[in-house]
């Protein structure tokens, strides 16, 4: 499970160490993609065939909105391997476009992890937390 969160430096070619905590869960090869919070995702590759086929099913090619973010997330992903040192390089586009910098912000997400700038991160407060489990009836 991906959970946690950690920080961590991005290199001047725009290399990233993957934290430790989560490699073992994202396998060798997983797929970044842009999120839709200006932050970036990893999946791990079983996760994102089933991110796609949820789309697919969900969102019929026949309809123009759903061409245009079916086109976001495919046009926008990428596979990735670890390299020796547990790196990963982030294409220039993607780091643009989630305001990457230096410092990296890996936010574990239960199936993905995701990649912050720490300036563009917003952590949700328990309270408001608590009442959107309540609303669904959730209890924690």
């Amino acid at each position: 499970m991906l959970i946690g969160e950690y920080r961590n430096t991005l290199d001047a070619k725009g290399r990233v160490i993957i934290p430790a905590a989560f490699r073992y869960d994202l396998g060798d090869r997983f797929i970044l993609a842009k999120g839709i919070e200006k932050c970036l995702n990893i999946y791990p590759e079983e996760e994102w065939f089933d991110f796609v086929q949820k789309l697919q099913a969900a969102m019929p090619s026949s309809r123009k909105e759903n061409r245009k973010a079916i086109r976001f997330f495919s046009s926008n992903a990428t596979v990735c391997e670890l390299d020796k040192q547990g790196r990963i390089l982030i294409p220039n586009k993607m780091r643009e476009y989630a305001g990457l910098d230096k410092e990296l912000l890996f936010i574990g997400g239960f199936n993905k992890v995701e990649i912050w700038n720490p300036d563009n991160y917003e952590d949700s407060e328990a309270e408001e937390i608590g009442s959107i489990l309540e609303e669904l009836n959730i209890k924690y």
